[in-house]
């Protein structure tokens, strides 16, 4: 069994599958597209998402590409709408240097050294502007491409605690990490996959950040990340989703 740095047992979230995990994930994705859109709308998007789950072989070839592309987009859009509400709750309700950054805390316990431990706050502060950031790019490209955003989403997060803060948002940017790994190959616009893989490069750094604050391995104990599927993501986000 794998373990972090501390010599604790690493769930199976934390391996990899090899390149395989990634290609066989995006070629279960390719073969079924109602079914992406599907899982997607169980996300609260919504809309656009449920006729094109429902419409059917023509809904899918007379939209045209844009409308796939709009329907990923607003998929992504409900990540980056979870994770940016995340971090604006929290950085909220917390305080700077009693819950992040003096001994004992989160911060504290992660990092020795002044600048790190002191900077805690600042960073996940960093982090929930690009998260908003994320959300914003990707509603004014839904936006220009004719499609409409989704919107009314509301959030519920199970943490009381900095540390319960820290492992939930451990697995929040994981999923966003495995969800842009699964869902980009789908994006038939090239632009808009370009800009899909530089957020979902920063969501990984983000994802080790939140790894190394929670004391585990801050990247995969395997070479490779492997994409996850639309119903994984759906089990996962769909927990903090208030229907």
């Amino acid at each position: 069994m794998c373990t972090d740095v501390h010599g604790n047992p690493m769930s199976e979230n934390d391996d990899t599958t090899g390149i395989e995990g990634i290609l066989d994930g995006a070629s279960e994705m390719m073969t079924d597209r109602r079914k992406f859109m599907s899982g997607a709308a169980k996300l609260g998007v919504g809309g656009a998402l449920a006729s094109f789950a429902t419409g059917g072989a023509a809904a899918q070839e007379g939209d045209g590409e844009e409308v796939a592309d709009v329907d990923i987009l607003n998929f992504a859009l409900t990540l980056e709408e979870l994770e940016a509400t995340y971090y604006e709750e929290a950085l909220e309700e917390f305080d700077e240097l009693r819950d992040f950054e003096r001994p004992g805390t989160v911060g504290g316990e992660a990092f020795e050294a002044p600048p790190l431990q002191y900077g805690t706050y600042g960073y996940l502060e960093r982090i929930r502007d690009h998260e908003r950031a994320h959300a914003d790019a990707l509603r004014n490209t839904i936006n220009d491409l004719g499609g409409e955003p989704v919107e009314g989403l509301e959030f519920q997060f199970p943490y009381e605690t900095p540390e319960e803060f820290v492992k939930v948002g451990v697995t929040l940017e994981n999923t966003g990490v495995s969800a842009y790994a699964g869902a980009a190959p789908l994006i038939q616009n090239t632009e808009v996959a370009k800009a899909a893989l530089a957020i979902h490069s920063v969501e990984a750094r983000h994802a080790a950040y939140l790894g190394v604050l929670d004391q585990r391995l801050p990247y995969p104990n395997g070479a490779f990340d492997p994409a996850r599927t639309m119903e994984e993501v759906v089990s996962i986000a769909s927990q903090f989703i208030v229907e």
